[in-house]
C-alpha cells in the first residue's frame, strides 16, 4: 500500500478528509476534498506547504513525541477547524502526520482510530525510508556542486540512477537563503553552508517550476539566486555558482528584489569571471582607488548616484536632496581626485563599474578563499 492508498484508506474508514504531511509539514498526499475546507489546508494543498503559524500551533500539542492520536481544537487565528492528528511514526520517531478533518455530520470514535493508527504506522515506515533516501541524495547533490573530483564522479552516478535528471537533460540550480517551502517531488535539495541548493530538471508544461520555486521561497521571506539553465549534470556546478552569486547580489542591492536571476545580474556577472582578487584588481583602477582611499562618504554617494542616474544632474540633485551648485562642486572634486573627465563616456564607465563592483566585492566576496585566489 503506497502513501496515496494509505490516505485514501484512512479517509474511507473514518468518513473524513485526510491530509498527510512529512515532519517538515510538506504536503505528501491528501484525500478527496469536500467543499467546506479550512483556509490553512487549502494553502497547504496549493503551495505544498503549511503556514509557519499553523505548524507552530499543531506542534504545541506535542504531536512530535506522542504515540497516540491528538485532537487539536479550532483556532480562528489561523482559520483552522478542529482536527485529529495521527502521528506517522517509525522506530521511535515521527516522520510525518495524518491530519483527519471529520465532517460536521459524522463522528470519529476511539475504536475507529485504532486501525487508523496502524495505517499511520505504515505511512511512517514509508516516510522513514524516503527520508533516508533523501538524505543520501542530499549528500550526492552537495558532492556534485562542491565536492572534489572523486565525490563529483560518484554524485553523477548516484543522481543519474535516481532517474530524476535524464542524461543530458536541461537543469537549473537555485540557491536559497532562508525558509523554502516544499518545492515538489521532482527536485533535489541539499544544505550547503548557510544556503539550500535546489536542483530542478527542465519539464514541459504551462508552469515554470524554477520560477514557481523561486517565488515560493521569496514569499516565505528568503533570498533566492537562480543560476542559468544548462544541459547535463556536469554543468550543474556552473549554475550553482551563478545562483550563489545571485543571492549575494540580492543581499547587496535592494533594487534587485528577493529573487536574482543570472540573466538579470548585469554588471555583477563580471565578479564571477575569475578569482576575487583578480577581478578586484581589474575593476579597481588607480582612479577608482583614489576616490575610495579619499574616504569621503558624500563624494562616494554623489559619484554612485550621478552614475546610476546616467549623468543626469537634475535627477541626481533630486535624489540626493541637494542644490545643483553643491552637486557641481562635488563632481568637480571627484574629477580632481580621480583625474577622470566625467564628460567622457569611457571614463564614466570606468568609475561606475569600479564603484559598483568594488563595493560589492569587498562587502560580499571578500572572503578568505577569495583573497587566496579561489573562485567564488
Amino acid at each position: 500500500m503506497n502513501l496515496d492508498e494509505v490516505v485514501t484508506e484512512v479517509a474511507e474508514r473514518l468518513s473524513a478528509s485526510v491530509v498527510l504531511v512529512d515532519r517538515a509539514f510538506s504536503l505528501i498526499a491528501y484525500s478527496t476534498q469536500s467543499p467546506d475546507v479550512d483556509k490553512d489546508r487549502v494553502q497547504s494543498i496549493l503551495t505544498r506547504s503549511c503556514p509557519p503559524e499553523a505548524r507552530a500551533w499543531y506542534e504545541s500539542f506535542g504531536i512530535a513525541d506522542t504515540t497516540r492520536p491528538v485532537i487539536t481544537p479550532e483556532n480562528p487565528d489561523i482559520e483552522a477547524s478542529p482536527r485529529i492528528c495521527l502521528p506517522a511514526r517509525y522506530a521511535g520517531a515521527a516522520y510525518g502526520y495524518l491530519f483527519v478533518l471529520p465532517d460536521e455530520n459524522s463522528a470519529v470514535s476511539d475504536g475507529d482510530l485504532t486501525p487508523a493508527m496502524s495505517l499511520a504506522g505504515q505511512a511512517g515506515a514509508q516516510l522513514a525510508h524516503t527520508a533516508r533516501g533523501r538524505d543520501d541524495m542530499a549528500v550526492a547533490v552537495a558532492d556534485l556542486l562542491e565536492g572534489d573530483r572523486k565525490a563529483f564522479a560518484r554524485a553523477i552516478t548516484r543522481i543519474e540512477d535516481s532517474g530524476l535528471f535524464p542524461d543530458g537533460g536541461a537543469l537549473t540550480v537555485l540557491a536559497v537563503d532562508g525558509l523554502l517551502p516544499a518545492p515538489g517531488t521532482r527536485t533535489l535539495l541539499a544544505p550547503i553552508g548557510s544556503l539550500t541548493a535546489v536542483m530542478v530538471p527542465a519539464v514541459d508544461g504551462a508552469v515554470d517550476p524554477v520560477r514557481s520555486i523561486a517565488e515560493c521561497g521569496a514569499g516565505a521571506g528568503a533570498l533566492v539566486g537562480v543560476g542559468g539553465s544548462y544541459q547535463g549534470l556536469r554543468a550543474a556546478r556552473r549554475s550553482w555558482q551563478q545562483a550563489k552569486l545571485g543571492v549575494r547580489v540580492a543581499r547587496h542591492d535592494g533594487s534587485m528584489g528577493p529573487i536574482a536571476y543570472w540573466e538579470e545580474l548585469g554588471v555583477y556577472r563580471l565578479s564571477s569571471c575569475g578569482p576575487t582578487g583578480v577581478v578586484a584588481d581589474a575593476v579597481l583602477t588607480p582612479s577608482v582607488r583614489a576616490l575610495l582611499d579619499h574616504r569621503n562618504v558624500d563624494l562616494l554617494v554623489t559619484a554612485q548616484t550621478y552614475l546610476d542616474q546616467a549623468g543626469d544632474t537634475g535627477a541626481t540633485a533630486g535624489v540626493l536632496g541637494i542644490h545643483r551648485q553643491t552637486l557641481y562642486y562635488r563632481l568637480a572634486k571627484i574629477e580632481e581626485i580621480t583625474g577622470l573627465d566625467l564628460s567622457v563616456g569611457a571614463q564614466r564607465l570606468e568609475l561606475h563599474v569600479g564603484l559598483t563592483l568594488g563595493r560589492f566585492i569587498f562587502e560580499h566576496l571578500g572572503t578568505e578563499e577569495g583573497r587566496n585566489g579561489e573562485q567564488t
